[in-house]
């Protein structure tokens, strides 16, 4: 029988490692992300901060636990560890036997798809530690009942009744601070809670069973059930309200009872298939208490064996649908996190393996090509294979509008030298949203470009004080002590004498910004459109930086706008007398030349494959003279996909963002 028993658990055990290694080997990148999304610090004021509202006791404890998924494998494996606790503790507190503690790897489930629901809302969740928060809460909860059953076992039955409101009300009045909706829940679980009377029966002699039965039923389930129930459900109306006009006067009294609980609402808008697992938690402790009940009348023990499993087997397979089913599936999504990723590590070509990789039909977001044409930039291959790669304005897989600005945007505007406006948004997203590990760092660097030491050294202290950022920290708090290295004049000296005033991976990432660095310093704004911004200010811009110039040229060309083009192709051909000219911007050059009788093309170099192809799409473009514009666009891109003449005629009305 033990070994029996022992199988059981073996399978619900499987079960966890199954959905933990599905979650680290399909959503690491959103694990990863999570973390640098995440903020934990082990000072008062963090504590207090977290405190001001209701259930910041949980939210601690999330930030506290996302922060391992520093490395995904560790995340995941503490998650999965607590899951499994959470069925143990189901199934010992709700006396579950046999196949019926199968019917525990509900409530892992149901969390597992509260977890891998969250797609975009990985940015815009104001609830500190999010991920982690519903399986902190049901730990919680599930403690209290364990708690309760211990006195239980150890207090004569006349004072359990007693026993159980005044644990009840502790509970949820000390456990709302803390806790905030998940002590309400752990309340009302107190309060429907089979009181153990239900399951001493057993235990009596046969002869006793009849005339015990009707007093222990009569008693204890229907007094003391009515009596604890109705005593949970006036402490879940009376205490929030208690709390909100005592102490937490900063929380909408609409949400004083979903404290601690993810905000499924984007603006004014409310998202309610969102709620679904929240739904599938209330669900599975509900099936929980029904066979418990059911397990104490000894009804369900009437069934068979083979019966029991398989209707246990039918109600899990149900359940691990609904984890399909919530599981939120995006390849464009999932590029944006690995790209992202990359671009931190300076791994410029696995950002174009990851923009290459995948379903061509699938049209990429605005965001993955601004990714990639920063690889191709900062790589110095623009010029050559910017067409190489599908374009596309697929807009972001979510039910509310999502802002490059508030996603990728920061170190896209990092990484092209706009560093006033990275930090503008850094500020924005953490009045907003929450201060983050991801935008205290990028706030370091913007303060390093700008040459605020002051500033830079308070936000590398916070992350000194991380579990995980603090070598980061230290790196970046090393390069304080050679404020000369941010002069761009003073390190490329330095650089030339052998001597560079950085390493090589800071340079990697400092030097090509400095570069960039080279605008008006002007009041403007770029009203959330990352893209459109930054194409306007560079296409319009000139300097005496070749990286800078060539970059107002890349700009001009993605405007496809003439007038703005040339004198920015006739700069950059001068400041590069010695190299071959790019492939496209020959082809853009060698096409305005023929729309346009401006400039007299006809002493320029231009590669024989360039005016081959050029005629070759005109040719084409002639045997297509009927077909209509998209479907030009469906018939040249084999062909003429990878040029500037197919960008130019048939990529439209492709909005920026």
């Amino acid at each position: 029988m033990k070994n029996k028993h022992l199988l059981y658990w073996l399978a619900v055990g499987g079960l966890l490692v199954v959905a933990g290694f599905k979650l680290v080997t399909k959503e690491s990148e959103l694990l990863w992300r999570a973390q640098e999304l995440n903020l934990w610090l082990p000072t008062e004021l963090y504590w207090k901060t977290l405190m001001q509202y209701p259930g910041g006791g949980a939210s601690w404890l999330g930030t506290f636990l996302t922060q391992f998924f520093y490395y995904p494998w560790l995340g995941t494996a503490i998650l999965v560890s607590l899951w499994f606790v959470i069925c143990l503790l189901a199934a010992w507190i709700y006396r579950l036997r046999g196949p019926w503690v199968w019917l525990t790897s509900l409530i892992p489930l149901a969390l597992m798809a509260c977890f891998v629901q969250t797609g975009y809302w990985v940015f815009y969740q104001k609830l500190q530690g999010h991920l982690f928060v519903p399986t902190v809460g049901i730990l919680f909860a599930l403690l209290t009942l364990a708690v309760q059953r211990l006195f239980d076992a150890h207090l004569p039955a006349k004072a359990q009744l007693w026993c159980r409101l005044g644990w009840m009300a502790l509970v949820c009045i000390a456990g709302y601070p803390l806790f905030g909706a998940w002590a309400l829940g752990a309340t009302a679980l107190l309060g429907t809670l089979p009181p153990p009377a239900l399951f001493e029966r057993e235990q009596l002699p046969s002869k006793n069973k009849d005339q015990q039965t009707s007093t222990v039923f009569t008693r204890s389930l229907i007094g003391r059930a009515v009596g604890a129930l109705f005593f949970a459900l006036l402490l879940i109306a009376a205490v929030p309200q208690v709390y909100y006009q005592r102490f937490f006067e900063m929380t909408q009294r609409t949400f004083v009872y979903v404290a601690a609980l993810p905000s499924l609402r984007f603006s004014q808008d409310v998202f309610t298939e969102y709620r679904l697992p929240y739904y599938g938690i209330i669900v599975a402790f509900v099936l929980l208490t029904l066979v418990s009940v059911c397990e104490g009348f000894a009804l369900s023990r009437k069934l068979k064996l083979w019966l029991r499993s398989a209707i246990a087997l039918l109600v899990v397979a149900l359940g691990i649908i609904g984890v399909s089913k919530s599981w939120y599936h995006d390849a464009n999504f999932q590029k944006e996190l690995a790209m992202y990723h990359a671009i931190e590590d300076l791994d410029w070509e696995r950002v174009l393996t990851i923009a290459r990789d995948g379903s061509s039909d699938v049209k990429p977001t605005r965001q993955i090509v601004m990714f990639k044409n920063l690889a191709l930039f900062r790589l110095g291959r623009a010029g050559d294979e910017m067409f190489f790669y599908p374009e596309g304005a697929t807009k972001q897989n979510a039910p509310w509008l999502v802002r490059m600005a508030q996603i990728g945007g920061k170190l896209v505007y990092f990484h092209y030298g706009k560093e006033n406006f990275c930090y503008r948004w850094c500020m924005e997203d953490g009045v907003e949203f929450g201060w983050k590990a991801e935008t205290f760092k990028l706030m370091v660097r913007n303060c390093l470009l700008n040459h605020e030491w002051t500033v830079a050294r308070k936000y590398l202290d916070l992350l000194k004080k991380t579990s995980f950022h603090r070598q980061w920290a230290e790196h970046y708090e090393a390069l304080l002590k050679t404020p000369d290295a941010f002069d761009l004049q003073k390190l490329e000296t330095s650089v030339k004498a052998g001597k560079p005033l950085m390493g090589e991976r800071d340079l990697k990432e400092f030097a090509p910004i400095m570069h960039l660095m080279t605008y008006p310093n002007r009041l403007d704004g770029d009203n959330t459109l990352v893209e459109m911004y930054l194409m306007q200010t560079f296409a319009h811009g000139n300097g005496d930086d070749p990286l800078f110039q060539e970059m107002t040229l890349i700009s001009a060309m993605q405007m496809k706008d003439i007038d703005l083009f040339w004198p920015r192709f006739m700069r950059f051909a001068t400041m590069h007398p010695s190299i071959h000219m790019p492939r496209h911007y020959q082809e853009a050059a060698y096409l305005y030349g023929h729309l346009e009788d401006k400039v007299n093309i006809s002493r320029m170099p231009f590669d024989q494959e360039v005016r081959d192809s050029y005629d070759r799409f005109m040719e084409f473009n002639k045997q297509c003279g009927p077909m209509s514009e998209e479907q030009k666009a469906i018939a040249f891109y084999p062909q003429f996909g990878s040029t500037f003449y197919y960008f130019y005629f048939l990529v439209r009305n492709q909005k920026t963002n």
